[in-house]
């Protein structure tokens, strides 16, 4: 009976995906320039007014319903970050489910995908907190994906500059591997000695979106950001997918990063308001403490391993 299920439901997710695909696909030209260069840009990826709704939440409640992890920079300087993986009604869960972000995602990964998380990142004014350079597989191979089949669609919220702490892009730097992270202080990042290196050959791309612009960038990409030294916040959704294929081999408390069938939404659900609430009703996971329940959602940090 559970088999007969399971066929039921991948047969219904066959079809989901079969009837439904975007009208914006990713052209040639910017699927090789993401394969040679480590991320491609797509401008005007979204209408600024498909998303001005969940800016104006954002303005409204800055503390997006008190769900935000705080997250500690190498100098002892925080920024928050609300994080989740299941996809409701709430318009949060309905953006990773659009058409265009996961076709473009198999596009550019050449596989079946699946959610793997989503976060929400506001930098408020004038807040000195950075992220370091780092490579998100580093912390996804310590999850238990055995290969870096995993991307990233990032999309601005509101205008992301230089000033205001926009997201920086190592260019060409997935073809280096997978790079050890060190301990930076209060959070990690890519060895200094050897980023020093890797800068003077590779060039850093800040990558400023006007609302409605969308980043794609490989696992393997180095990336960071500045800080907000301006009157305005910077706001953007990572939406982080992962092959079907390469769903982790660890159990022990990687539940909410298993394969789960991916039910695609139309490209325009957005203007057509098919949505419950902004975050509302949204179910974010719980906020992380160093030790405390729900660690490892944002970053599980690798621990020591004794072979037997």
């Amino acid at each position: 009976m559970v088999n007969q299920i399971n066929s039921h439901e991948t047969n219904r997710e066959n079809r989901n995906r079969e009837e439904i695909s975007t009208t914006h696909p990713l052209s040639p030209e910017q699927i090789a320039e993401y394969h040679a260069e480590g991320f491609v840009i797509v401008r005007g990826f979204f209408d600024p007014e498909e998303l001005e709704p969940l800016q104006l939440a954002c303005e409204e409640d800055p503390e997006i319903k008190g769900t935000q992890t705080s997250v500690t920079d190498h100098l002892g300087r925080t920024f928050k970050v609300a994080t989740w993986t299941d996809l409701g009604n709430a318009m949060l869960g309905v953006i990773p489910r659009i058409a265009r972000i996961v076709d473009a995602a198999e596009a550019l990964l050449g596989m079946e995908c699946y959610h793997w998380h989503s976060k929400l990142l506001r930098k408020q004014p004038h807040t000195d907190s950075v992220v370091n350079f780092h490579q998100d597989y580093w912390f996804w191979y310590y999850d238990g994906c055995l290969f870096p089949q995993l991307l990233t669609c990032t999309i601005a919220i509101d205008k992301n500059t230089k000033e205001n702490g926009c997201l920086q892009i190592v260019k060409k730097s997935h073809l280096l591997g997978r790079l050890d992270q060190v301990s930076l202080g209060n959070d990690y990042g890519t060895e200094p000695e050897r980023l020093e290196k890797i800068l003077e050959r590779l060039e850093i791309v800040h990558c400023e979106l006007e609302p409605g612009d969308a980043l794609f960038f490989h696992a393997n990409t180095l990336h960071g950001s500045g800080s907000n030294y301006s009157d305005l916040p910077r706001t953007l959704i990572h939406c982080t997918y992962n092959a079907v294929s390469n769903s982790p081999f660890l159990t022990e408390g990687q539940e909410h990063h298993r394969y789960r069938p991916l039910h695609k939404l139309p490209d325009s659900i957005l203007t057509d308001g098919g949505y419950d609430s902004i975050f509302t009703k949204h179910e974010f996971h719980a906020v992380e403490t160093e030790n405390g329940v729900g660690a490892g959602i944002f970053r599980r940090y690798p621990t020591e391993k004794k072979l037997v």
